[in-house]
């Protein structure tokens, strides 16, 4: 008898991961712990990290409160116009809502600004991973000519002659002065504070570890079909995986417009490795529904679009005639395979990633 059980069991849980199934199925599968969901499915057979929620960062106070002030300060901008804080608004997730950013002089960028937080679980920082650490990262708008246009040297030297920084100076490294990497530092402890948006998401991670039933009692039908399909037929855990939903490395996903107008050429920009053409940062999708618009040049803003060009495989682009014997024309990753969604299927899977 008990065999038999076993089997019905196995042979219910192939199902749950080779077919649709209904509602009720599918929320008797998800009452249990993570452990006892379906299987992820990846397009390659990857094993990837369950999702999870981010690991809370407990930087030192006094370097926060410094950092927080050096982040809202105009004066590391060569105008005295633009602050960290400009491009990465609070009430927005630390992102901008803008296409591309805006900097010094209404320059505009040529990149959607990214929004901040789980400092500590990125291995590179910026769409084309440019910066191998947080502290590096943290410099580099302020010299950047689009962005802030001072050199650090000139930021830290006003820094230091402002009286209003000294008693954060001298509370946070026990002198009346800072260095650049003690400017750095400071800044990278404040961005540590700055959580993932709360989101139902977020509360739905947060509840599945201690009742999981209760926490899928929160998501309707069409959500907890997405969450499904985003684990196993729709294939998005391939590269949105772990804590962040970003598995920190760097595809091809055809949207760099080679030879054209818009054209971008990523992570090439950083490593000069033409294998690198066309390439970018998997983003994170927490807080989804306000980092919009979406991708590394902002010009996706219909979530149904985007998961539509994904079912069918993602973009392709093919060289024109005077590409043809280019020997770097980007090649879309391999990773993006057609899926097959329904119209419904499709409708669930934005349903999912609203919440997120």
């Amino acid at each position: 008898m008990i065999k038999v059980i076993f089997v019905a069991l196995a042979v219910f849980l192939f199902t749950a991961d080779s077919k649709a199934l209904n509602n009720k199925d599918l929320r008797a599968l998800y009452s249990k712990g993570q452990a006892h969901w379906p299987a992820i499915q990846t397009s390659d057979g990857r094993s990837v990290e369950p999702m999870s929620l981010l690991p809370v960062a407990s930087p030192k106070p006094e370097h926060v409160a410094l950092g927080d002030k050096l982040f809202h300060d105009v004066q590391l901008s060569r105008n005295n116009t633009v602050s960290c804080a400009t491009c990465h608004e609070r009430d927005k997730g630390f992102h901008d809502g803008r296409t591309t950013a805006i900097g010094i002089d209404e320059q505009i960028g040529t990149r959607n600004t990214p929004a901040i937080f789980g400092i500590d679980q990125w291995q590179h920082f910026f769409w084309d991973g440019r910066a191998s650490t947080a502290e590096q990262q943290a410099l580099m708008p302020i010299e950047n000519p689009i962005e802030m246009d001072l050199d650090p040297k000139i930021a830290l030297a006003r820094v230091n002659k402002d009286k209003s920084y000294r008693a954060f100076n001298k509370s946070a490294f026990n002198s009346s002065t800072l260095t650049t990497e003690q400017m750095a530092k400071a800044l990278v402890a404040f961005e540590r504070t700055l959580s993932a948006p709360n989101t139902r998401f977020k509360l739905f991670i947060l509840r599945v570890k201690s009742s999981p039933k209760k926490a899928v009692m929160q998501l309707s039908d069409n959500e907890l079909n997405g969450l499904h399909l985003f684990r196993t037929k729709a294939k998005c855990m391939t590269c949105h995986n772990g804590p962040l939903l970003s598995d920190n490395k760097f595809h091809n996903t055809g949207l760099h417009y080679y030879g054209r107008h818009f054209e971008d050429k990523g992570r090439f920009d950083a490593t000069n490795n033409p294998d690198h053409i066309g390439q970018f940062r998997t983003p994170s999708l927490l807080g989804l529904a306000i980092s919009f618009p979406w991708m590394h040049n902002g010009l996706f803003e219909d979530l149904t679009g985007i998961v539509s060009m994904y079912n069918h495989g993602g973009a392709r682009p093919r060289p024109r005639k005077n590409q043809l014997n280019d020997p770097h024309f980007p090649k879309t990753t391999d990773l993006l395979i057609k899926l097959n969604l329904t119209k419904q299927e499709q409708a669930d899977l934005v349903a999912f990633l609203r919440i997120l």
